[in-house]
C-alpha cells in the first residue's frame, strides 16, 4: 500500500483533527468588515498547510462565500504567474457571472452584462501588461488575440501612463467583485508560495498589493515564513538570507498571522497505524518510538517513511527464505530513517557497518566517541539521538540488540532500492543469498 502526498479534498477527508481551528479562522474571515484582508498560514514543510486550508475551503462553501484556488508553483516565470493569478480570479468570476446572467430577471441581466464587460476589460489590460514582456497564448475562454490588440489600442494612447492604467485596474475589480459577491467578500487561497523561486514568490505577493488590494477580498497565503521571508531578502538583494528586511515587507503585507496547530503524534499514528502492512510493525511500540523521534510529528515525512517501510518489508518477504523476524524489520525501519534523515551516516554505515554497534556501546556505557565516530556525529547532528531510541539496552523498551555487518550489507542494499539511490543514480542490485536466507554478496568480506 502507497500513501500519497495529495492533500485532502475537503472537510469530511480531516485526518488531522483541523476542523475546529479552520472553523474559528473561517468565522473570523466571515465577520470582518476591515477588507481587503491577508492572512498568513505559516507551518513547516510537511505539516499539512494545504489540507488546513481545503477544510476552510469546504466551510466557507457551507457558507455560501465564494472562493478561488491558485497554486503558483506550477508556473515557472513570474510573469506567467503574475497572469495566471489574475487569470484564475476573473475566469472564476466570469463563469459565474455568465449562470447568473442567463439565469437572472432583465435588471439583473443588464447588471451583470456590465459586470462581464468590466471582467473583459480587466483580461484586457493583464493581457496587455504581460504582452509587454512577452508573447504568448493566454489562458482559455476569457481573452482572445483580438482582446490583445484591443487592450494594446486602449491603453497605449498617447499621454496614458502605467499608473493610471493600474488605479482603472483596482476600481474595475472592485467592482466586479462587488458584484460577483453580492457585496460580500471573495477569498482567494494561494498555496505553496513556498515551493516557488524567490522572484516567483514575491511576485505573487506584489501582485496582490498592486493589482488586487482594492477589491473586497480575503487572501489565504500558505507557506513557510522563514522560506519567504528569506525569499524577500534575496529579492531585495539583502546581504544576509535572514535579514529583517525580508521579514518587515511579509509583516507590513500580511494582517493576520496564523500559525497552523500542530497535529499530535499520537493522531498520525491513529491515521497511519493500519497503513503499515506488516502486522508486526504496525503494533510495534519500539516502531512508532523511532518514528517520532526520527521524524516528530510531520505527517507528510511519516507517510513518505511508512511508504518506504511498506515496499521495504515486501522485497524482504519475497526474497527471503524464511520471513523476515520482526528483529530485522526493526533493524530495517532504522536504517530507512537514517537514510531519509541522515544519509551521510547511511552512506558511512555501507562501507563501515560496525559503526552502529561502537555507537550503541558508546550509548550503554555513556563514554564520548573518538576518532571518525566523532566526525561523523559532528557532521550528523541527530544521529546519536536517534541510535539511543533503538539502542537494545534502554530501559522500558526491547529493541534488538544492533544488527550484524551481514544484516547491514543486506538491508542498506534493499533500501537504496526501495527508497531510491541517494544521489538519483542507479542503485545496486540486493544480493540474496541462493537459499533466499539473509547472507554476504560477492566481493564482502565477513
Amino acid at each position: 500500500m502507497l500513501l500519497t502526498d495529495n492533500p485532502i479534498a475537503d472537510a469530511d477527508g480531516d485526518r488531522y483533527g483541523f476542523q475546529g481551528h479552520a472553523d474559528v479562522l473561517c468565522a473570523a474571515i466571515s465577520d470582518t468588515d476591515d477588507l481587503p484582508l491577508t492572512v498568513g498560514v505559516f507551518g513547516p514543510w510537511g505539516t499539512g498547510k494545504s489540507s488546513f486550508m481545503k477544510v476552510c475551503q469546504d466551510l466557507l462553501d457551507e457558507r455560501e462565500i465564494p472562493t478561488v484556488w491558485f497554486n503558483p508553483w506550477k508556473y515557472d516565470q513570474k510573469d506567467e504567474i503574475w497572469h495566471a493569478l489574475i487569470q484564475s480570479v476573473l475566469t472564476e468570476i466570469a463563469l459565474k457571472l455568465e449562470e447568473r446572467r442567463k439565469k437572472g430577471d432583465l435588471a439583473l441581466r443588464e447588471r451583470m452584462a456590465g459586470a462581464l464587460d468590466k471582467v473583459r476589460r480587466l483580461s484586457q489590460a493583464a493581457a496587455w501588461l504581460l504582452a509587454r514582456r512577452a508573447a504568448g497564448p493566454l489562458t482559455a475562454g476569457v481573452v482572445t488575440a483580438d482582446d490583445v490588440a484591443a487592450a494594446q489600442t486602449e491603453f497605449t494612447q498617447p499621454g496614458t501612463e502605467t499608473y493610471l492604467h493600474v488605479n482603472r485596474f483596482e476600481q474595475d475589480f472592485k467592482d466586479v467583485v462587488d458584484a460577483y459577491t453580492d457585496g460580500g467578500r471573495l477569498v482567494l487561497f494561494i498555496d505553496d508560495l513556498d515551493r516557488c523561486s524567490p522572484d516567483a514568490a514575491i511576485t505573487v505577493l506584489d501582485s496582490l498589493k498592486l493589482f488586487l488590494g482594492e477589491g473586497a477580498c480575503v487572501f489565504v497565503l500558505a507557506m513557510d515564513y522563514q522560506v519567504v521571508a528569506e525569499a524577500a531578502a534575496l529579492r531585495f538583494h539583502s546581504e544576509d538570507p535572514d535579514e529583517a528586511r525580508g521579514r518587515q515587507y511579509l509583516e507590513k503585507l500580511i494582517h493576520f498571522p496564523y500559525h497552523l496547530p500542530g497535529v499530535s503524534f499520537e493522531t498520525i499514528v491513529s491515521h497511519l497505524q493500519d497503513k503499515v502492512t506488516d502486522s508486526r510493525l504496525s503494533r510495534s511500540r519500539e516502531l512508532w518510538e523511532l518514528i517520532e523521534v526520527a521524524f516528530e510529528a510531520n505527517p507528510r515525512r511519516v507517510r513518505r517513511f511508512v511508504n518506504g517501510l511498506n515496499l521495504t518489508a515486501m522485497t524482504l518477504h519475497r526474497n527471503l527464505k524464511d520471513p523476515p523476524s520482526l528483529r530485522l524489520l526493526l533493524h530495517m525501519g532504522t536504517l530507512l530513517a537514517l537514510r531519509m534523515k541522515h544519509p551521510a551516516f547511511f552512506t558511512a554505515l555501507q562501507s563501515d557497518p560496525g559503526v552502529w554497534k561502537r555507537y550503541d556501546d558508546a550509548e550503554f556505557a555513556k563514554t564520548e566517541l573518538s576518532g571518525q565516530d566523532l566526525v561523523l556525529a559532528t557532521g550528523n547532528p541527530g544521529v546519536r539521538r536517534l541510535l539511543a531510541a533503538v539502542a537494545h539496552r534502554r530501559a522500558g523498551f526491547e529493541f534488538p540488540d544492533p544488527p550484524t555487518p551481514t544484516e547491514i550489507r543486506l538491508l542498506t542494499q534493499v533500501l537504496t532500492v526501495t527508497g531510491g539511490a541517494s544521489n538519483g543514480g542507479v542503485a545496486p542490485v540486493p544480493v540474496f543469498s541462493a537459499q533466499g536466507a539473509v547472507g554476504e554478496g560477492p566481493g564482502h568480506d565477513t
